[in-house]
């Protein structure tokens, strides 16, 4: 398991114990992300869940749901159905979180861990969101075990800067390290997470480029920002088009008549078609962009553009 770094994201989760919870204070006091208690078990509905899930992204932090569960008393497709129901049409930036810790611990391992891949694979079967798990380090250790790794861990473990390591999971997404912080907009404790920049990036920036095809592995930083991933043809590097003018909010067209895409108004000649996406030859995009710098970093596998 990882420490703690300075690059996590500040994140906390809440239920109905919170309380009335002012949004807008608690983005002032640096928050980005919550993870908000939707359901328990069959029948349990918080009744804070919709209050604080439009409150909480009104005010512009982005927003995960979790379901406590009881698989000493229920089935996995159940309460995987229950939470589907509660959660249906409210928008969610992170994955679904199952919440296991407790009376759980009656189950034994190989059934527990069962049941939780079960709950995992059917609220990503209902819902079309991908799902996480929540636990404590010690019941991580004691009463989980593989296939589980595959999903990513958010973990509980207080007062220490690297949780406990056990066999299933090599790292958290998630590390809730504290249950008893102060945070603007809310009475009283408040659970405090780090959350890891590549998480947070993939599920909350949906604005940062991904790789459109397993073959675009290099990446194309303009002005210092990551802009698009392109690959090598013939010693030379294309992006896709659409995904450059996206990034760089540039307007990129195609004249069906003579078969020629446009970048920014201009006629774009060095390009190829691949997979029915249209790629434009880097060095060519950085001379329509007015570059004073394009440079390659091959140990990086990055292109640099300054313009």
């Amino acid at each position: 398991m990882q420490a703690k770094s300075p690059s996590n994201v500040k994140v906390i989760d809440v239920s109905h114990h919170n309380g009335v919870i002012d949004w807008k204070k608690v983005k002032a006091d640096g928050v980005l992300g919550v993870f908000i208690k939707a359901s328990e078990g069959l029948t349990f509905v918080d009744d804070k869940f919709k209050t604080n899930a439009s409150g909480a992204s009104a005010a512009g932090i982005k927003v995960g749901f979790y379901h406590y569960v009881h698989p000493e008393s229920n089935t996995a497709k159940s309460e995987a159905a229950h939470f589907a129901s509660v959660v249906s049409g409210v928008k969610a930036d992170f994955p679904h979180v199952l919440d296991v810790e407790g009376d759980a611990g009656q189950v034994s391992v190989s059934k527990l861990t069962q049941w939780c891949v079960d709950w995992l694979q059917e609220v990503e079967s209902l819902t079309k969101h991908p799902a996480m798990l929540y636990t404590g380090a010690y019941f991580a250790r004691d009463n989980l075990t593989q296939p589980l790794g595959q999903w990513p861990l958010w973990i509980a473990h207080y007062g220490v800067t690297t949780p406990l390591a056990n066999d299933t999971w090599s790292e958290w997404a998630v590390f809730q390290f504290s249950e008893n912080e102060r945070v603007g907009g809310i009475s009283g404790d408040v659970d405090m997470n780090a959350m890891e920049k590549a998480f947070w990036d993939k599920y909350a920036n949906s604005n940062i480029p991904q790789p459109l095809s397993p073959e675009d592995d290099v990446k194309v930083v303009v002005n210092d920002q990551l802009a698009s991933f392109g690959r090598i043809i013939d010693g030379s590097t294309f992006t896709p088009l659409r995904q450059l003018g996206d990034s760089l909010g540039i307007p990129v067209s195609w004249d069906s008549s003579t078969s020629t895409p446009y970048f920014d108004g201009k006629p774009v000649t060095n390009f190829k078609l691949i997979e029915d996406r249209t790629y434009i030859g880097v060095r060519s995009a950085g001379e329509m962009l007015g570059a004073t710098t394009i440079h390659w970093d091959s140990a990086n596998r990055k292109v640099y553009i300054y313009y």
